[in-house]
């Protein structure tokens, strides 16, 4: 398959026609957005109300507050990201993605002359427990370890559902080193946890805590006022749902026909609107009616209106409608996506078209790489490359074993197969005492050699607790780049590098360039 990421950054041409708002890397595109935008209409007044409401709530800094003054102005554009509320703001990346937006939000204010300003959706509909119940630090041993929410999620969306108390976090994160800053770090979580009522606000407290220094205006799309702003667009939804069904299917054969994969995979007859009753099921629409999945009783669309009419809290778009609602709510310039996202989004182009939108920009998030000044160091001293820890380090490991061995363990052993070899041979005349000889000694030597591996093995083990210091620095750099074989920005989260480093730690990243390609930057505290 075909890597979308790498065709965007270096032949944007050959998938322009997926992403029609234009490539990232050139600034003509965002003038030609943001001369679209003018000419769409939004409900700025009640969506800066509802946001008023709500940052006054989580206490958010005054700058924040003048940029939802701004969205009541015409001119003002916005920046875009979402992830899921997750435990603690989740893994590195859902920071990337907010510092990229608060980044580029900031550099199109002053390149188009016009109030751009960074927003933050929090995918609080979402239903997928397993995405956000986890979260990885890393202990003294530099291993990483999971703190993790309690239950199950019962299948209901994620962001209104009740915080744990501290205790079974704290409990959880007893295993993280002293550090100069974890009493402090710690202190803000309780905080920001006894304060929230739910996994939302716990999520938006402690990622605008992060971010104090920047404004950045959280959305949380389960909010009764933005519900009914969204309604009118789970209307068409509705009503339109195969026009919906028709574009995806061609905008996505045409994706793969390109040697792209397909990252949304519909099953047949989705509406792509969820509802909840109580349980968050997807609305599916055949023959018999609209249902839900996994249920029998039907509705018609008459219905399903006069539901959304009277409780628009209880539907909810799903991946394939969620950016239209998005498109519908904001005046959208670009949008932050992740690797996965920018996949999706290239299947999403006719979807907008649909409802009259064209689809925004799609800008890549910042990907990025922290090595801290211990892990710099066993790099330099073993003149290891990121990518070689990427590669995993085993061959490595075993060449510093041997590379230590003084003693010719290999050879030592070789030499005594050869000796014992020879005595067998010179045992091969008395075959001739009795038929079975032969086989005696074949199972003899058998049992010789079984124990010479065994002894082989025995001895490297001993080779290799005599390398354990080297092994050990190793080990703490593959966990630390590559916690649980996968990428650090995709596991770790953002706060055990503040326990170490403090707030400079964000200032850092802060500093690094917007680059549009998902190039991985080398971050060093």
């Amino acid at each position: 398959m075909r890597d979308p990421m790498q065709t965007m950054a270096t032949c944007f041409e050959q998938v322009a026609s997926f992403f029609p708002s234009g490539n990232p890397k050139q600034q003509e595109s965002f003038q030609r957005r943001a001369e679209y935008l003018e000419t769409r209409n939004y409900s700025r007044g009640p969506l800066a109300d509802g946001l008023k409401a709500y940052h006054e709530m989580l206490g958010a800094n005054e700058e924040t507050f003048q940029m939802i003054e701004e969205l009541r102005l015409k001119e003002t554009l916005v920046v875009i990201t979402g992830q899921q509320a997750g435990i603690l703001t989740g893994p590195l990346y859902t920071l990337y993605k907010a510092i990229t937006t608060i980044c580029l939000a900031k550099e199109q204010r002053k390149k188009l002359g016009r109030p751009v300003v960074p927003i933050f959706w929090i995918a609080s509909e979402d239903h997928d427990w397993l995405e956000i119940q986890k979260t990885y630090f890393l202990n003294s041993e530099g291993k990483p370890f999971p703190c993790a929410l309690p239950g199950d999620g019962g299948g209901k969306s994620v962001g209104p559902q009740p915080v744990p108390s501290w205790e079974i976090i704290e409990e959880q994160l007893l295993e993280l080193p002293d550090s100069e800053f974890k009493a402090y770090v710690l202190k803000h979580c309780r905080r920001f946890l006894d304060q929230a009522e739910n996994l939302t606000q716990w999520f938006a407290l402690t990622l605008q805590w992060l971010l104090k220094k920047w404004g950045l205006i959280f959305f949380d799309p389960m909010l009764p006022e933005f519900k009914q702003l969204a309604a009118p667009m789970y209307e068409q939804i509705l009503k339109m749902h195969e026009d919906v069904r028709e574009a995806l299917s061609r905008l996505t054969k045409a994706w793969v026909e390109l040697g792209f994969q397909a990252q949304i995979q519909p099953l047949g007859g989705e509406v792509n609107l969820f509802l909840a009753n109580p349980e968050r099921r997807a609305i599916l629409c055949q023959e018999r009616g609209f249902y839900l999945r996994g249920q029998e009783e039907t509705w018609d669309l008459d219905a399903l209106n006069m539901l959304l009419a009277q409780a628009p809290e209880q539907f909810s778009p799903n991946v394939v409608t969620r950016p239209v609602v998005q498109e519908f709510l904001f005046p959208t310039l670009a949008y932050v996506p992740g690797p996965g996202e920018l996949n999706y989004w290239a299947q999403l182009g006719q979807v907008f078209t649909t409802f009259g939108f064209i689809m925004p920009i799609l800008f890549p998030r910042l990907s990025g790489v922290i090595v801290t000044p211990s892990w710099k160091k066993t790099l330099n001293k073993e003149g290891l490359t990121l990518n070689d820890v990427y590669q995993g380090l085993e061959a490595h490991k075993e060449r510093c074993i041997r590379e230590q061995d003084s003693l010719d363990i290999d050879d030592r052993l070789q030499g005594l197969r050869n000796v014992i070899a020879r005595g067998y041979t010179e045992l091969e005349p008395l075959e001739e005492i009795h038929v079975n000889v032969h086989e005696w000694l074949i199972r003899n030597q058998a049992k010789v050699d079984f124990q010479l591996e065994y002894l082989k093995k025995k001895l490297w083990q001993a080779q290799r607790k005599r390398c354990a210091q080297v092994l050990q620095r190793l080990q703490i750099l593959e966990d630390g780049i590559t916690p649980n074989n996968s990428r650090q920005e995709r596991v770790l989260n953002p706060l055990y590098f503040v326990m170490l480093f403090g707030d400079s730690f964000i200032d850092r990243i802060m500093k690094l360039p917007l680059t549009s390609d998902f190039r991985e930057h080398e971050i060093l505290p």
